[in-house]
């Protein structure tokens, strides 16, 4: 590996980053690519290529290519097993992501049995009370809650927020993650009144830690919208789902 192939690595993963980081996907994926080309030549037992790898897969998936993603996260979790230790954290994040894989393809015993080893992983090597733990927690539970194991959710939704409020305080964008998951849930079991407030902070968390434009911001009110349509408040929910539309076409793709 030369100091130049190693500089170029480095400025295809920063610039992929930046560009993840605003939602740009599309972006992502392309210096995320050219990042692989150079991290290649580091050899196959290189932890900046499982790192490369794990980046790569996660912009395919949120464009929702999702078969070109799996690869790259399986080649990332086979380089890591063979070169850390069994409580590594990155171990537990090529688990988790792959988790995460699976549970949006639908793959939901397989998703639930990654999810858990990444979470074992976490809590032997951080303890149960860490914000890592949290967001497997919170992973799990949205699992269970598309599983209609409801009830397991609430509980895993409800002490990732209370470890996430504790840890980052109470304008974090995790927490407005664990918000939303919460009221997505509390509205599946017609507890309309439970979500409403849950929404409205998630959103105004959101709108100020990312910004006004972020894709993650049109996802939280298309679930706002939601509530309001089903309460029969369709002015609102269409108001709310126009705005949602607009940041979708600024970002350039759609809900994945």
């Amino acid at each position: 590996m030369t100091v130049g192939t190693h500089s170029e690595w480095q400025i295809h993963m920063a610039a992929g980053g930046m560009a993840f980081e605003k939602g740009e996907y599309a972006a992502a994926e392309r210096m995320f690519r050219g990042a692989l080309k150079e991290a290649e030549s580091f050899g196959n037992h290189d932890p900046k290529l499982a790192h490369t790898l794990n980046n790569l897969a996660l912009a395919c998936c949120s464009q929702g290519k999702h078969e070109l993603a799996e690869p790259f996260y399986r080649r990332a979790l086979a380089i890591d097993e063979m070169t850390l230790g069994a409580d590594d954290p990155d171990l537990a994040t090529d688990l988790s992501n792959l988790a995460a894989h699976f549970h949006r393809i639908g793959r939901y015993d397989d998703a639930e049995q990654f999810y858990k080893r990444a979470m074992s992983i976490v809590e032997r090597r951080f303890g149960k009370e860490h914000i890592e733990t949290a967001r497997l927690m919170s992973g799990l539970a949205v699992l269970y809650c598309d599983n209609d194991r409801c009830h397991e959710a609430e509980q895993l939704y409800k002490k990732a927020l209370d470890i996430r409020e504790r840890n980052l305080g109470s304008k974090h964008q995790d927490v407005a993650e664990s918000l939303n998951n919460l009221a997505a849930l509390y509205c599946k079991n017609n507890r309309c009144a439970e979500a409403e407030p849950l929404y409205e902070r998630s959103i105004a968390i959101i709108e100020i830690t990312l910004g006004p434009d972020h894709p993650e911001l049109a996802a939280a009110l298309e679930n706002y919208g939601d509530l309001l349509r089903k309460n029969g408040r369709t002015p609102e929910a269409d108001a709310v789902d126009s705005r949602a539309e607009r940041i979708w076409k600024k970002a350039g793709n759609h809900g994945y």
